[in-house]
């Protein structure tokens, strides 16, 4: 190898500021960014619950940093570093961001595939609008391994290769930020983690500014064999010892006043997905209330689910309302998980949404004939919800579609039950209330959603009837007590007593009348309390409401008595309860319809009047009384139409998860489509020195695709000679000879040396291809950088010409400095005196 070339050579392969720091202080910036970034991915804890989240973060810090090392080694890209990076991605994210679709959570599926594909838009606002802790499905965890893979790549790699250090600093800090937007108002160990992180920053940065300016200097009170940035300088060992000393007592103090640094109750962190608004909203379906006649009508004996591990006389919740509006009971729910009606906010399956206590039991549903969005629950806390054994498909339409409302404890399924589905419920079973705790209770104070008013009338029988100077207990007793007295139970189908389904305003007041009825019509409207569980608990609950006593009503059905283990739930067991808010105690469960037992065959005589309240009369009712709300009846229910089943065509999932392969397909097949043109070109068109300098073109292309840019400042001869020793037997000495006598001889060559000319050519990138690995060829292939080359080289020669220009411009000024110097005419015009030397 001559002079030239291995002086080309050595350029093209200098140093770089990697290979210029030594292993020991590359490992420490690698090891304190990886801590400073744990300590940052600690924060989500209050998000995701669990170590999973943990796990995908530490395996995203990994990875990105061995991205960042190989690509800082071998002097990579953005071009070859973002592959490697999206096929990181790619291959592991099934495993850490999408193990609920991967195959036994580890082997990438179709699933998983397409959930990470369309992770960078869905993963932020998924987990921002599930209830915490968000668990691992729905994509939620790609926030943490999206987040970590692309600033651990930041940072890593600007330690490596550049002097920024305080910019790769700033990553940490990023992700810091993203787990405090992602969060909740609650931290995980704030003070120890703001120390910790504080300590390694300030003791890093520290650390690395002084080794950066002793290396730039020489001490004259050590030994010149002494390196001022290497620990045996005294004046460096003193400053670290000093400074290790200092940060590690205010480490300590600050751990140690740990409670006193704790913000005052109260205030809490400001939490973004506490300003979002929920995106279920229960007032765009029909009140579950309003369906319950219909199930004693047409399901009476149809199996709706079973359910396991209960008992007879326990109770099932299907929802909770707590707001009447005149026409119905409808389930309220508000914009803010903390006010008692609480919000309906996105949960995830399989996560414990509470620590279970010692009394926590587990019972699993199975859907038979039900329908609808409410989902079934059980005791008075949920504190885990896991899928059953579904296909893949309906498990994820189900996961993606729950919602909980922690207050009321109603479940929703946004997608709606259907046969078939299964779930698992770890709850806390109702305890009731104590002889003690009913002689202390207290009504809570608590802003419920306000009731449409339905007239004084109502406070007015509700304050006579539940007068009780005791306790809150007892009144509340005593007005439940005097709703069932004279109260009669009847469903009003088959060969009961006529009763109106509906629980509206006309329905309310008819009950608050004397008994009258008409055995003998089937379509009779009667007066006076008679009704089932849907009217009495309405009628308790609204009148216990004008009078500040803090009730909802809740619909749902009952364990069928001497029913042990797994249970069938029928039409026949639907039933409603009002509940009760006591300060300390909770919600307390009280059953407001009398004995199903009481018949009423006559109606009571008139001239026996109850004493009743002087109130004003109110007005007349309307001549008919206003029509029950949708599905207020059996028979206004229209028959649900038959969804169509969800069709997984393996051709649309295959169709997703190959856009990104066709598009890079068609990237690279584009890129050697321009440079088969390009060669056409260069061999077709242009006079014959031209066509010929072409094929010469092609030789240096194909040397820039491989890595070794030629210099345009060499000759073709000096080329070819650095050519032939690098790949004996091409020949480019012989080409570049040819191309030099077709640019700079006589114009009469023949026709025929073009052909002959590209054939040599054509040669000898064959040989200069097979002197190089397989890799090597299919970069060179799929490389850019021959189109770039001739655009780099005119900006060098641009940049030699103004150069030489310069230097031109210099000489010439001091070539007229000097004639100007030597002239015996001076700048005024006068002659300079002659003195000779030696003369007296």
């Amino acid at each position: 190898m001559n002079a030239a070339a291995s002086k080309a050579k050595k350029r093209d392969t200098g140093p770089t500021y990697f290979s210029s720091v030594s292993n020991g202080r590359r490992a420490v910036d690698v090891l304190v960014l990886a801590a400073l970034f744990v300590l940052a991915l600690i924060g989500f804890q209050t998000v995701y619950g669990g170590v999973q989240y943990l796990l995908t973060g530490v395996m995203a810090l990994a990875l990105a940093t061995l991205v960042a090392l190989i690509a800082a080694r071998f002097r990579w890209g953005p071009l070859r570093t973002t592959p490697a990076l999206l096929l990181v991605y790619f291959l592991f994210g099934s495993m850490f961001a999408a193990p609920t679709r991967a195959l036994w959570g580890i082997v990438p599926t179709l699933g998983s595939l397409k959930e990470l594909l369309f992770a960078p838009v869905t993963a932020w606002m998924s987990t921002l609008t599930i209830a915490p802790p968000v668990g691992t499905a729905q994509g939620v965890l790609a926030v943490v391994w999206i987040s970590t893979l692309l600033l651990v790549l930041f940072a890593m790699t600007i330690v490596m290769r550049t002097r920024f250090y305080v910019l790769a600093w700033l990553f940490p800090l990023g992700l810091l930020l993203v787990s405090v937007v992602f969060g909740t108002n609650q931290a995980t160990l704030p003070v120890v983690r703001g120390v910790l992180f504080a300590v390694l920053s300030i003791g890093w940065l520290t650390w690395r500014f002084e080794s950066d300016r002793l290396d730039s200097a020489r001490s004259t009170i050590i030994s010149d064999t002494v390196r001022p940035g290497s620990w045996k300088n005294p004046v460096l060992r003193r400053r670290v010892i000093g400074g290790a000393l200092i940060m590690a007592l205010s480490s300590g103090i600050a751990i140690g006043a740990q409670s006193l640094l704790d913000p005052p109750a109260g205030t809490i962190r400001y939490a973004v997905r506490d300003e979002i608004p929920p995106p279920f909203d229960p007032r765009e379906y029909v009140s579950p209330l309003t369906e319950f006649r219909g199930y004693i009508k047409n399901q009476r004996a149809t199996e709706l689910f079973t359910i396991t591990g209960v008992s007879g006389g326990e109770k099932v919740r299907l929802a909770t309302m707590d707001q009447y509006d005149l026409q119905v009971y409808n389930v309220a729910g508000t914009q803010k998980k903390d006010d008692p009606s609480g919000a309906f906010l996105r949960t995830a399956y399989g996560v414990d949404l509470h620590e279970g206590g010692e009394n926590q039991r587990t019972s699993t549903i199975t859907i038979g004939e039900y329908t609808g969005v409410w989902m079934p629950t059980l005791g008075e806390r949920t504190n885990r919800i896991d899928l059953g054994d579904l296909p893949v498909d309906r498990a994820g339409a189900l996961a993606e579609n729950l919602y909980l409302n922690e207050k009321s404890q109603t479940a929703v399924n946004a997608t709606g039950l259907r046969p078939g589905d299964s779930y698992k419920l770890s709850y806390e079973p109702y305890t009731h209330i104590t002889p003690e705790q009913q002689r202390t209770a207290r009504f809570a104070d608590i802003p419920l959603v306000p009731n449409d008013r339905v007239g004084p009338e109502f406070a007015q029988f509700a304050e006579e009837w539940a007068a009780a100077p005791e306790s809150d207990w007892n009144k509340f007793q005593n007005l439940s007590r005097r709703i069932k007295t004279d109260a009669f139970y009847t469903h009003g189908i088959d060969d009961e007593t006529a009763s109106l389904s509906g629980h509206g305003y006309s329905r309310m007041w008819a009950m608050l009348q004397e008994v009258g009825f008409d055995k003998e019509q089937a379509d009779a409207a009667p007066t006076g309390k008679i009704g089932d569980e849907e009217q009495f608990a309405v009628l308790t609950a609204v009148m216990a409401r004008e009078i500040d006593i803090p009730a909802r009503v809740v619909m749902g059905f009952e364990v069928p008595e001497g029913a042990e283990g797994t249970v069938s739930i029928t039409g026949d067991n639907v039933t409603a309860w009002v509940e009760v808010a006591f300060e300390g105690i909770g919600w307390v469960r009280f059953d407001p319809a009398p004995d199903d037992d009481q018949d009423p065959t006559q109606p009571k005589p008139t001239e026996v009047e109850e004493p009743r309240p002087q109130v004003a009369q109110p007005p007349p009712p309307p001549a008919e009384p206003p029509s029950p709300p949708p599905g207020a009846t059996s028979e206004d229910i229209p028959e649900p139409e038959p969804e169509p089943e969800e069709t997984s065509s393996w051709l649309v999932y295959v169709g997703l998860a190959s856009i990104p392969v066709l598009l890079l397909i068609a990237t690279l097949a584009a890129i050697v489509i321009a440079k088969v043109l390009r060669r056409k070109r260069r061999r077709t068109r242009g006079v014959l020195p031209d066509r010929i300098d072409g094929g010469w073109q092609e030789i240096l292309d194909l040397m820039a695709d491989m890595g070794r840019r030629p210099d345009p400042i060499r000759t073709r001869s000096e080329t070819a000679a650095l050519l032939d020793a690098e790949v004996p037997g091409m020949g480019a000495a012989l080409l570049a000879g040819r191309a030099d006598r077709a640019v700079f001889g006589p114009d009469d060559l023949p026709q025929g040396v073009v052909d002959e000319y590209w054939a040599q050519v054509k040669d000898a990138r064959r040989t200069m291809t097979a002197s190089v690995p397989w890799h090597r060829r299919v970069r060179a292939l799929f490389s850019l950088r021959s189109f770039r080359r001739r655009a780099a080289d005119k900006r060098d020669q641009k940049r030699r010409l103004r150069t030489v220009a310069r230097n031109r411009a210099q000489a010439e000024r001091r070539a007229r400095t000097m004639r100007h110097r030597r002239s015996p005419v001076g700048s005024s015009g006068k002659a300079r005196p002659v003195t000779k030397k030696g003369r007296s």
